[in-house]
C-alpha cells in the first residue's frame, strides 16, 4: 500500500519535472488576458448548463412518476434478495463448517482493518 508520504513525493517529483520543462513565450501578456477571461465565462456557462439539466431531469422524473418506479424497483430488489436467501439449503453444512468460515472471514476482516490503519 502507498503512504501519504509516497504520494507527496510523487507529486513533488511531477511538479519538479514540469517546472524544469516550463517555457515562457513572450506574447505581450496576450495569454494572460485570455486565461483571465476564460474561467469566469466557462464557470457561468457550467452553472447554467448544470441548472438546466437538473431542472429538466427533475421535471421528467416527476412527469413520468419516478417515485413509483423507484418504489417498484426497491420492492423487486428486496423480493429477489428474500427469494434468494430462502432458496439456500443449509442442511448440508455442519455447524463446525459455518463457525470456521465465520471465524476465518472475521480474522481476514480484522487484518484488513488493522493494515489500513498503519
Amino acid at each position: 500500500m502507498y503512504n501519504n508520504n509516497d504520494i507527496k513525493n510523487d507529486d513533488e517529483l511531477v511538479i519538479q519535472f514540469f517546472n524544469a520543462a516550463k517555457q515562457d513565450i513572450d506574447d505581450d501578456g496576450f495569454t494572460d488576458k485570455v486565461i483571465q477571461r476564460l474561467p469566469q465565462h466557462a464557470k457561468r456557462m457550467n452553472q447554467i448548463w448544470t441548472t438546466i439539466c437538473f431542472a429538466l431531469g427533475m421535471a421528467l422524473f416527476i412527469l413520468f412518476d419516478g417515485i413509483d418506479d423507484l418504489r417498484v424497483l426497491g420492492s423487486n430488489i428486496w423480493s429477489n434478495i428474500v427469494g434468494y436467501l430462502s432458496s439456500i439449503d443449509l442442511m448440508l453444512l455442519s455447524p463446525t463448517l459455518i463457525f470456521g468460515t465465520t471465524t476465518v472471514l472475521g480474522i481476514v476482516w480484522l487484518y484488513n482493518i488493522l493494515s489500513i490503519q498503519r
